[in-house]
């Protein structure tokens, strides 16, 4: 019987977490209010067996919402073309459109650590784009610490396995992401789980997350793999993984934001928990707002109107009427 540990526990020793060197402070260093996290910090939460928590951000708002609660991660995801823009497709979204909204959510202050996606069509062309535009994203904000690429399996997708060994080369942090990886979804046939077919998928996963750890990803997205596949891949590598459909033996876990606070009508995955229904609430909200303008319950005078002067508006009538 095939027996296997999760989560390596001497990962959680204290001989294994290296020490953080002193921040030597410069005339030049302004302190934050909010300091941001680092991937260094992450990483040692990582090795002290923390679970990481990682969500979505679209915008200035959802940014700090995010922020306020003190996640770990931001990730600022292509899925912002279906969540907030009304796009059918992640691939539908413009590149030029997706860096308005990285410069919007960098604006949020806080400490969570800022991942922005590549999207479609901005890494696929060449290495040479993919990197002009990876700095592109980079030096939009310096609050962008790493991007995220979505890999096929390296027995197929050499051209992206080698583009991620090129930027960590080049000093990009890149945070990969394997298993179901939307923007491919017409080659995968679908939204569907991944590694769940064969012996041979299993081993394909695998080989391509320890493919991506020896490339310089500091971390990989694992997406609607089997709880089971999740955990062994985990417990082989020596990064963090973050999990979306992934069960909970990953390193972390992360989740659309749109999904988990129910903002858009409909219904959500498998793998998610609705925490709210924004949707809903707004939406009774501005029904209520509508009902209050034509009853003439809004605006009232006492509350939301402003004052002037008996002495100056009869001054102001009595000119009028001379």
């Amino acid at each position: 019987m095939l027996s296997y540990v999760f989560r390596n526990p001497s990962r959680c020793l204290i001989d294994k977490v290296i020490p953080l060197r002193a921040l030597n402070r410069y005339s030049t260093h302004v302190l934050d209010a909010a300091k941001r996290k680092s991937i260094l910090d992450l990483n040692k939460k990582y090795l002290a067996c923390e679970p990481l928590s990682m969500c979505t951000a679209y915008d200035y708002i959802t940014a700090s919402w995010a922020q306020k609660s003190n996640c770990d991660m931001i990730l600022i995801g292509d899925s912002l073309a279906m969540t907030s823009l009304g796009y059918k497709s992640t691939t539908d979204l413009p590149f030029d459109e997706f860096k308005y909204h990285v410069k919007s959510v960098c604006r949020a202050e806080g400490s969570s650590l800022v991942v922005a996606d590549m999207p479609f069509g901005s890494y696929e062309t060449s290495h040479e784009v993919a990197i002009s535009n990876a700095l592109q994203l980079l030096k939009l904000d310096s609050n962008v610490a790493s991007l995220k690429i979505e890999v096929g399996m390296h027995t197929k997708d050499k051209y992206t396995i080698n583009l991620v060994k090129e930027m960590c080369s080049r000093g990009i942090p890149i945070m990969g992401h394997i298993g179901l990886t939307p923007q491919r979804s017409h080659s995968l046939g679908g939204f569907r789980v991944q590694g769940n077919k064969s012996y041979k998928e299993i081993k394909e996963l695998l080989e391509t997350a320890l493919v991506l750890q020896d490339a310089g990803c500091w971390a990989l997205v694992l997406e609607c793999i089997p709880q089971k596949v999740a955990g062994y891949i985990t417990s082989k590598l020596n990064i963090p993984t973050i999990g979306i459909g992934a069960g909970t033996q990953t390193s972390g876990q992360v989740l659309v934001m749109s999904d988990m606070l129910g903002m858009l009508p409909g219904g959500v995955p498998k793998f998610v928990k609705q925490y709210s229904s924004i949707h809903r609430v707004a939406s009774d909200s501005i029904s209520k707002y509508i009902d209050e303008v034509e009853s003439g319950k809004f605006p009232s005078n006492d509350t939301h109107t402003f004052k002037i002067k008996n002495e100056i508006w009869e001054e102001f009538i009595n000119h009028e009427q001379s």
